[in-house]
């Protein structure tokens, strides 16, 4: 076992006082702090993730649940229940979530760097008189910095595969990195990133010589590909589910094999939706609260109209929950309408029995559906039945001042601002329709969560 101011690992000797860190394995607490007694330029990055990652808190998963009624068609869809704890929200506020990427993939890793996952190390800097941020809380290990630090499925930067190109110890490896990262190897770049197989552990996988790359060094990459923080809309109301309680809708994206030899591959997809969708009733999941703008107008009288396709849906779940509290209290509701988009009727229309509750019960005025692959013959998308709609949206729009609301993606969310300005300019001159949305936009009765 080797202790601080014994000879590190091979990995960690090679690095010289022309990297910033050294890595010391397994450091004694009293000699630790012998070494770093109190220097004050030597503290936690104060990044916004790692700021947010402090301020987290540790929730626990209480259920998952299948919303999609052909999973193994449509992809799966699925509500997760967390317990906050100490933490509460509003309805339509954004639920920030930590991931942790795949152990299977932290291990095979961990086995491509020829490190040991689980033994201690911490950094220090290469000279006394380096004024430097450690990139991540020390001490820690291999595997907590794969699996919980460092986004090991993320895309590198041409400028970072070029410098870990000069760390390779085979000849064909490193020329064959420089070129990719070089503008001769842009057709090769763009066609690896359209095929999504462009990550840091592919890279790792196919060009093994990278192993050579200090793990000091290694770790300076982390700042760079950080594991980010994946948002969320609660689709939940805390008057309905509880104040610590709240549940999320995500599309699970498992879309790709990651060739791990000629007879092994594993699936890939989204590192939060897989790391939520494989989690067992009691895991902790780091989780911080944001408010937002996404919220029900003051007055339950106001009409609302909400437009969502797929998991856009998530934010109207808590919308209607919450008109469902009000009603029970015995609050007058004004009209809500909902369009909802998705592929097919059997097959992605998640909810359908919950929504088809609140239509008879009157929380929701009228529903209207988009089924954009069932009939082959016409695409059909929610921007589409706002227009067959128009003369309903109008009137709750322009002469009754209602919200209007989008949830989805950003394509999604302008073609349906375009069938807004569309809708009012069969009332007004086309530019007044458009100065009335923006005006909407500004006085917050037009609000949008949209994602790439």
């Amino acid at each position: 076992t080797e202790k601080l101011g014994e000879s590190a690992p091979p990995s960690a000797r090679s690095a010289s006082a022309s990297f910033s860190w050294k890595l010391l394995w397994q450091p004694d607490i009293k000699e630790k702090q012998e070494v770093m007694p109190a220097q004050p330029s030597l503290k936690r990055r104060t990044t916004r993730i790692s700021e947010l990652a402090r301020t987290s808190t540790t929730a626990k998963l209480h259920s998952i649940k299948e919303l999609a009624k052909q999973p193994e068609v449509s992809g799966s869809v699925v509500e997760v229940t967390l317990d906050l704890g100490e933490a509460t929200y509003k309805t339509g506020d954004t639920i920030g979530v930590f991931p942790s990427n795949d152990s299977e993939l932290v291990d095979l890793f961990g086995a491509l760097l020829n490190q040991p996952l689980d033994t201690t190390f911490t950094l220090a800097p290469c000279t006394d008189s380096a004024s430097l941020e450690l990139p991540f809380a020390c001490p820690t290990t291999l595997r907590e910095v794969l699996s919980n630090t460092l986004d090991i499925l993320g895309k590198p930067s041409r400028r970072l595969v070029a410098e870990l190109a000069g760390f390779c110890s085979d000849a064909a490896d490193r020329e064959a990195l420089v070129l990719l990262a070089s503008p001769a190897g842009r057709a090769e770049w763009e066609e690896l990133a359209q095929q999504r197989r462009l990550s840091l552990l592919e890279l790792f996988l196919r060009f093994r010589s990278l192993a050579a790359v200090p793990l000091a060094t290694f770790m300076e990459l982390v700042p760079q590909m950080r594991l980010k923080p994946r948002y969320y809309t609660a689709s939940s109301s805390p008057a309905v589910v509880g104040g610590s309680r709240v549940t999320l809708t995500l599309k699970v994206v498992r879309d790709r094999l990651l060739k791990i030899n000629d007879r092994r591959s594993a699936p890939l997809g989204g590192v939060s939706s897989t790391f939520l969708a494989s989690a067992l009733a009691g895991d902790p999941v780091r989780v911080f609260v944001q408010p937002s703008n996404f919220a029900l107008p003051p007055d339950s009288q106001v009409p609302v109209v909400m437009v969502g396709a797929g998991t856009g849906l998530a934010p109207f779940r808590g919308f209607l929950q919450e008109r469902q509290a009000l009603a029970d209290a015995g609050c007058k509701l004004g009209e809500a309408t909902l369009f909802f988009g998705c592929t097919r009727s059997d097959t992605d229309f998640i909810c359908e029995e919950e929504l088809s509750e609140y239509l008879r019960t009157g929380v929701l005025t009228k529903l209207v559906i988009a089924f954009s692959r069932e009939d082959p013959q016409k695409k059909v998308y929610v921007q589409h039945r706002i227009g067959e709609h128009s003369a309903a949206v109008l009137s709750a729009v322009h002469e009754r001042d209602g919200h209007f609301y989008v949830c989805g993606s950003t394509a999604m969310g302008r073609a349906v601002k375009e069938a807004l300005v569309s809708v009012l300019a069969t009332n007004l001159p086309q530019a007044e329709a458009a100065a009335f949305v923006a005006d909407m936009v500004k006085a917050g009765r037009f609000v949008q969560e949209l994602w790439a």
